[in-house]
């Protein structure tokens, strides 16, 4: 039986940014491998939206008979450059691979009897070393620098430095074995969480640990994980006080350091977007303002960077916006989105995640057409992909876009269905069925006044349902969509007004 072709190839070349692409051509260049089929087996995977190997061997190789071992060759020749190109290309912006590189030179330069250019290369390597906590190579270099000393017979150096020596591996060993112990923290309760695993037993183990409580962090990035340990553990505990504060204080020591942001990005996307939730859930706003337009100061270092960026920030925005009433503002962000996202993998940007914020934010601005557009492409999605909770979001969403419309005729049958969904899904609660009798009540009245006393009769019910607090399902604000409909006034305007009064 044939075995199925390979795609790593195809997957490590649609992975590439356009920068390191347009690197790699240089690269290939430099090393005339320009016009052979290397670069054309290139672009070709560069060009295929989807991986056909067969058709990659005609393009390269048209009506020629060739082994099938001949093209293996070929793609795994191709792999291995693109992998010595990135190698060259990451020396750029990843210290690790600077310092590695250096090291690299050591010795290089030591077999050829350049000792004094060997300790020039290690001290400045140290020097780089130690301003990005790169303990594991600090010891390294320690081993160095004795290894070249035992290898020239240089006594007095041995005489006057191997005590200090010592002392340096001794605290390179604990700082790093520090930031392991805090590493291994994170992750267990990072894990623990991811697998719905975690309880109270498990958060007092992680909470009265030295780690916690002595605040024992011997480094910068020691120090970084502890915050984050402290903002995972308060936001698994459901304090939202202490899961604000403890985001800010990372914040502030991630950005006390910002060599380190330019090395890795991604935690501090991650952070960042932690703080503006945090921001968001205790109300306060204007520092989530100041922290959503940090987002667009990040420097990115790949393809994978640029896109949480861009995810984060607009689901942030968005969803300030559906909360505040800003949808016209959030329009115009929309159309700013949907431009600039046209350049992302559509594989690796996951917009069913954003269809109900287009959906709501045209559905704030009364374009309840457009609304219904993206609401469609939500409904669409394949059943894998949204729990019923969020499909039975999207149902009464469409029962309230068909309302507006008075789309009387086809609400009718959608209410059936809806209804049957619901129950099926253990989803019928009692706000839900007090909106299903509306609809239900709503078309059988004979004028205004009738439908008004329905509507204050929905309205009495969410209040009994929910304590007087206002009553939403999922994101969608029922309580100001029916009072925008008994005040007769745009479900913004409604929405504004009540955001307005709980600052």
């Amino acid at each position: 039986m044939p075995k199925t072709p390979s795609k790593k190839l195809f997957d490590l070349v649609k992975s590439l940014s356009p920068a390191e692409k347009r690197y790699f051509k240089v690269f290939a260049t430099k090393k005339n491998e320009s016009k052979n089929k290397y670069i054309a087996l290139f672009d070709a995977i560069e060009i295929q939206k989807t991986f056909d190997d067969e058709a990659l061997i005609k393009t390269i190789y048209g009506d020629e008979e060739i082994q099938s071992r001949k093209y293996s060759e070929l793609k795994a020749y191709l792999f291995d450059l693109i992998l010595k190109c990135l190698q060259a290309y990451d020396e750029k912006s990843s210290v690790v691979t600077r310092i590695s590189n250096m090291l690299g030179n050591v010795q290089v330069l030591f077999k050829r009897g350049h000792f004094a250019d060997c300790k020039d290369v290690l001290k400045k390597t140290k020097k780089i070393a130690l301003k990005y906590e790169e303990f594991s190579q600090l010891y390294e270099i320690l081993q160095c620098e004795k290894w070249l000393a035992h290898t020239t017979i240089n006594v007095d150096f041995l005489d006057n430095q191997l005590g200090r020596i010592e002392e340096e591996e001794k605290g390179y060993l604990e700082q790093l074995n520090n930031l392991a112990s805090y590493r291994n923290l994170f992750l267990k309760l990072y894990l623990s969480i991811k697998k719905n695993a975690a309880n109270e037993t498990l958060f007092q183990e992680i909470e009265s640990s030295n780690l916690l409580k002595k605040k024992v962090f011997k480094s910068h990035r020691a120090k970084v994980l502890y915050y984050r340990v402290q903002s995972l553990l308060a936001y698994a505990k459901e304090n939202i006080q202490e899961f604000y504060e403890f985001n800010k204080e990372l914040i502030l020591e991630m950005e006390s350091q910002p060599h380190f942001l330019d090395q890795n990005a991604s935690e501090y996307i991650s952070a960042l977007s932690n703080y503006c939730m945090s921001c968001k859930l205790t109300k306060h706003y204007a520092e989530l303002d100041v922290a959503l337009e940090k987002f667009r100061l990040i420097k990115t270092l790949n393809y994978d960077d640029e896109l949480k960026v861009h995810r984060q920030y607009y689901q942030i925005l968005f969803s300030m916006c559906i909360s505040n009433g800003a949808f016209e503002k959030a329009r115009i962000a929309l159309k700013d989105h949907l431009q600039k996202v046209e350049k992302f993998d559509a594989k690796l940007f996951e917009r069913k995640s954003f269809y109900f914020y287009y959906s709501y934010i045209y559905f704030g601005c009364a374009d309840y057409e457009q609304s219904l557009v993206y609401l469609n492409e939500w409904l669409d999605l394949p059943k894998t992909v949204e729990r019923p909770y969020y499909k039975m979001l999207a149902r009464i969403f469409n029962l309230v876009l068909h309302y507006e419309m008075k789309n009387n005729i086809l609400l009718e049958s959608l209410l059936r269905s809806t209804y049957r969904f619901l129950k099926k899904e253990n989803q019928l609660h009692e706000i839900e069925r007090a909106f299903l009798t509306f609809i239900r009540n709503s078309l059988k009245v004979a004028n205004k006044s009738e439908l008004k006393d329905q509507l204050l009769q929905l309205r009495t019910s969410l209040e009994s349902i929910n304590d007087g607090k206002p009553a939403r399902i999922g994101q969608f604000d029922l309580s100001a969509w029916v009072e925008s409909k008994i005040e007769n006034k745009p479900f913004a305007e409604v929405v504004q007004r009540r955001f307005v009064s709980t600052i």
